[in-house]
């Protein structure tokens, strides 16, 4: 552990100047949105069942709100990530988490709208909209990640950040439930699930800049830390290296099993509350758990992750096994738990494994971002934006294929397909290779 804390710190090698600490307040800025937005995007989940029965939707309906999300998340993740490559995070992200903050809550107006098809519309448009807001968010964080931390600790601070994520994740159910019954309604409480990523927004956009030569409040130590070892920047206004992207074998490879995974692991922020309600008929406060503990252990899993990553590289020299050793097994492991829920009754059991899968999906996290800023660099966020449109085209068509054979009374094979996906995740994770960045010199 000392290892670990003295390589996030870093070293001064006798300049006599020791590092300012700004990254830290940058990662937790990073930790910080990253927890608003899953509050956002697992609140709709959560509120999903009582949203279906205020308004009289039916499964297949559902389906089309929730595939709407990832449809527009995915098909807009190169543009936000390649947006960030070229015009820089700051105003980019505080404009996203603004946007995706004020149409979450704006679904509370459905009500408003007259006539049933018109208010599916009216959703359908908002929840577009949240996933062209949301699309734009983790790119952008992986633009910010390579541009802030030491190569040596990128996948420690994926892992936190996507911890984060997972917190936010598991505690906003258990937030939600009791503020529905609460207020009686479900409408109130998504507008201050609205108004937490305002507030963020107030206190992030007038101190960050987008690099640490911009901070003033960063010395030439830290600055010194950050870059060493990463590969050649160019200065000024970049371009991305398309033909070096779309060559890479890596790049794909990591995009596959992305994409693979998130067909799978998006279930779990999607359908799996209305799944456990209306397929597995559990209560309230079974539902509620159940849906909440996935993500609970997933905030373990996610930081470990990155360590145990960091780790390998740092005792093995290997940076290609460093990151590649995580998601392969992990993938593995997740195919083997989720497929197995197709036998099981019992809810503990049924409990362990969906808490066992996310586990699996979660201990790759960190090494995937890690291994996007090693790959990527300077195109980092159009590399993020690629590997999680995958993930997020794969998580519209899961909700769609699930929504139907939920809707048809075929529930297992829900599970059978997603299984598979995970394995075919296990195999995809065997080509990235982050030792092989599209600029290969270094500084």
């Amino acid at each position: 552990m000392s290892q670990l804390i003295e390589g996030f710190a870093g070293t001064t090698e006798n300049t006599g100047e020791q590092p300012t600490r700004v990254r830290f307040v940058v990662l937790a800025s990073l930790c910080a949105v990253s927890l608003v937005t899953y509050i956002d995007r697992v609140g709709f989940a959560t509120g999903a069942p009582y949203l279906k029965k205020d308004l009289g939707l039916s499964d297949e309906q559902m389906g089309y709100l929730l595939s709407t999300f990832f449809w527009a998340y995915g098909g807009f993740q190169i543009l936000g990530g390649w947006l960030g490559d070229r015009l820089g995070s700051r105003h980019l992200l505080t404009i996203l988490v603004l946007g995706w903050s004020l149409t979450t809550g704006a679904l509370a107006l459905v009500v408003y709208v007259p006539g049933f098809q018109a208010q599916l519309w009216y959703l359908i448009a908002l929840r577009f909209l949240f996933g062209v807001f949301q699309a734009g968010g983790f790119p952008v964080l992986s633009r910010i990640n390579a541009d802030w931390m030491p190569v040596t600790t990128r996948g420690m601070s994926q892992g936190l950040i996507w911890m984060s994520s997972r917190i936010g994740g598991a505690l906003i159910p258990l937030a939600l439930v009791p503020m529905f019954a609460a207020f009686g309604t479900w409408r109130t409480p998504f507008w201050i699930l609205a108004g937490v990523g305002v507030v963020w927004c107030v206190a992030f956009w007038p101190w960050f800049r987008d690099t640490p030569e911009e901070m003033p409040q960063a010395n030439a130590a830290e600055r010194k830390l950050i870059t060493a070892g990463r590969a050649h920047r160019a200065a000024g206004a970049y371009s991305v290296p398309w033909s070096r992207l779309f060559a890479s074998r890596s790049a794909w490879c990591l995009c596959l099993a992305y994409g693979f995974g998130g067909f799978a692991s998006n279930f779990f922020v999607g359908w799996l509350p209305t799944y456990l309600s209306d397929h597995r008929h559990l209560s309230d406060s079974d539902t509620k758990l159940l849906t909440s503990l996935p993500l609970a252990f997933g905030v373990v899993a996610c930081i470990s992750g990155g360590v145990l990553s960091d780790w390998i590289i740092r005792r093995t020299g290997s940076r290609s096994w460093g990151r590649r050793i995580n998601g392969s097994i992990g993938m593995a492991m997740a195919a083997a738990a989720l497929g197995s829920t197709v036998w099981v009754e019992s809810v503990p059991l049924l409990a362990f494994l969906l808490c066992l899968t996310f586990v699996c999906n979660d201990v790759a996290m960190g090494p995937a971002w890690a291994a996007c800023a090693d790959i990527g660099e300077q195109a980092a966020g159009t590399l993020g934006g690629a590997m999680n449109m995958m993930s997020n085209i794969g998580g519209a068509v899961s909700a769609l294929v699930a929504g139907y054979l939920f809707g048809h009374g075929h529930p297992s094979w829900v599970f059978v397909i997603f299984s598979c996906c995970y394995a075919l995740a296990s195999l995809s994770w065997l080509g990235v290779d982050a030792s092989k960045p599209l600029t290969a010199a270094t500084e």
